[in-house]
C-alpha cells in the first residue's frame, strides 16, 4: 500500500515500487493498493514493477471485515472479496505514515508491517516524540512548539517570544511532516517570521528548535524480529546544505537514479569509534520501545562540535524502507521485506490473542428500566 493524502505522494510512490519489484513472488503473491492524492483507495491490476505504474487499470476499492477475517472489496466486480495474509505499508507523512489507514487495518483485522495507530502518531508528531525521548533520558535539541492559528494572528509576538526563550538561530518544523519539508534555518528575526508564516499554511503545529552547532548526521533503522529488537548498521548522510533537505535526501543524490533515499549521498558504514556506535544504537532502541514502535523505524541523530548526541527524528516508515542500512547488516532486501510481512501476522495474532470481551449485563438493565417506565 502506497501513495496518500501526503506532500510526499510522489517519494511513497518510489518506496511502494521498491518494495515490489523485490519481494519474494516464491513465497508471497503481491497486489498493488494505490491511493491516490484525494484519499481513494484502488487496487492496481497486473503491476509487476515501476514500468507498469502508469498504464495500469485502477480498481476502486473498500475495506470490511467477515467471518473469515479483513477483505478488500472490488466494486466493479460484483464486489468480489480479497483476504490478504497481511498489508506492507510504504506511505511517507499523510495519513498513510499518521495513523489513519493503521487505525482502518487494526479495525477491520488486516496485519501489517508498520508502527500501529499509536506509535504511527506519537512518532509523526515531533513534538510528542521528544517528550517521549526526554522521558527514558534521551537528549533533544532545546525547543517549543506553537500552533499556526497563533502565527497568523501575530506573527510579530510569536516570533519575539521565541526569541526570548530560544535565541537565534533557530530550526523551524512542520511538526508532523517528514523528508525535511518546510525545514528552515531563522537567523535573522525577519527570516524567522517568514519561516514561521510558511510553515503555518502547511502544518497546524510548528517546532522551533535551537540551532546547535552540528558536526554530523547519524541514521540507524531499528526492528522488531521474532519478539527481539535488533539495530541496523549506522550511516552518515553527506549532506550540501547547510541541513539535510529533501534536495539531499531525493533531488540529488550521489548516483542520481532516482531511487529515493537509497540514492542519498552517505557514508555507511559511518567512520565512528565503537563508543559513539554504542551510544546510538542504545539510544535507537530506547526511543523505539519509549514510543511503543514495532515493524521497523529509521530513528535520526545529531552529533554537535561538543560531541553531544540528540534525537532528531524517528521515521516510522522510512524512505525506501532503509533498505540499504539492513543490506550493510548483511540482511537482502528480500529477506528484510518477508521479516517484516511475517513479524506482522505475529503481532496481529498477539493481539487477537487478547480476552477484550468484558460481559456485562448493563444494557439488559438500560433497556429494562426503558420499559418499566412505561
Amino acid at each position: 500500500m502506497f501513495g496518500g493524502i501526503s506532500p510526499e505522494h510522489e517519494v511513497s510512490i518510489i518506496t511502494g515500487l521498491q518494495v515490489l519489484e523485490n519481494i519474494d513472488t516464491a513465497i508471497y503473491q503481491p497486489l498493488v493498493v494505490y491511493v491516490d492524492k484525494k484519499g481513494s483507495f484502488f487496487l492496481l491490476n497486473n503491476v509487476r514493477g515501476r514500468s507498469d505504474f502508469y498504464s495500469s487499470r485502477r480498481n476502486t476499492i473498500s475495506f470490511g471485515k467477515d467471518d473469515k477475517g479483513g477483505f478488500i472489496k472490488l466494486e466493479r466486480l460484483s464486489g468480489k472479496k480479497i483476504y490478504p495474509y497481511a498489508a506492507y505499508l510504504a506511505f511517507h507523512g499523510g495519513i498513510g505514515e499518521g495513523g489513519s489507514v493503521q487505525g482502518l487495518l487494526e479495525s477491520v483485522g488486516i496485519p501489517f508491517s508498520s508502527c500501529g495507530q499509536e506509535a504511527s502518531i506519537i512518532t509523526m508528531n515531533k513534538e510528542i516524540t521528544r517528550r517521549a525521548a526526554e522521558g527514558v533520558q534521551v537528549s533533544v535539541a532545546p525547543g517549543m512548539s506553537v500552533f499556526s492559528p497563533e502565527i497568523k494572528k501575530d506573527v510579530a509576538t510569536v516570533s519575539s517570544l521565541i526569541i526570548e526563550k530560544l535565541s537565534l538561530p533557530v530550526i523551524v518544523k512542520p511538526v508532523h511532516l517528514g523528508s525535511s519539508i518546510g525545514l528552515t534555518v531563522a537567523k535573522t528575526e525577519v527570516e524567522l517570521q517568514k519561516a514561521l508564516l510558511e510553515s503555518a499554511f502547511i502544518d497546524n503545529e510548528i517546532l522551533i528548535e535551537q540551532y546547535l552547532s552540528l558536526a554530523a548526521e547519524y541514521n540507524c533503522a531499528v526492528r522488531v524480529v521474532d519478539g527481539k529488537i535488533e539495530t541496523s548498521e549506522i550511516e552518515r548522510p553527506v549532506s550540501r546544505d547547510e541541513i539535510l533537505s529533501f534536495a539531499d535526501k531525493y533531488q540529488r543524490g550521489a548516483k542520481k537514479s532516482g531511487d529515493g533515499m537509497a540514492s542519498l549521498s552517505r557514508e555507511l558504514p559511518a567512520k565512528i569509534d565503537d563508543a559513539l556506535r554504542r551510544e546510538i544504537r542504545e539510544m535507537a532502541e530506547k526511543i523505539f520501545t519509549a514510543c511503543a514502535c514495532k515493524g521497523m523505524v529509521r530513528i535520526d541523530f545529531m552529533l554537535t562540535t561538543d560531541k553531544k548526541l540528540y534525537l532528531t527524528e524517528v521515521n516510522p516508515i522510512p524512505g525506501s524502507m532503509a533498505f540499504y542500512l539492513w543490506e550493510a547488516s548483511g540482511i537482502p532486501f528480500k529477506q528484510q521485506i518477508s521479516d517484516l510481512i511475517e513479524q506482522a501476522v505475529r503481532d496481529d495474532s498477539g493481539m487477537r490473542a487478547m480476552d477484550l470481551d468484558y460481559k456485562t449485563d448493563i444494557v439488559e438493565k438500560f433497556i429494562a428500566q426503558k420499559k418499566g417506565a412505561q
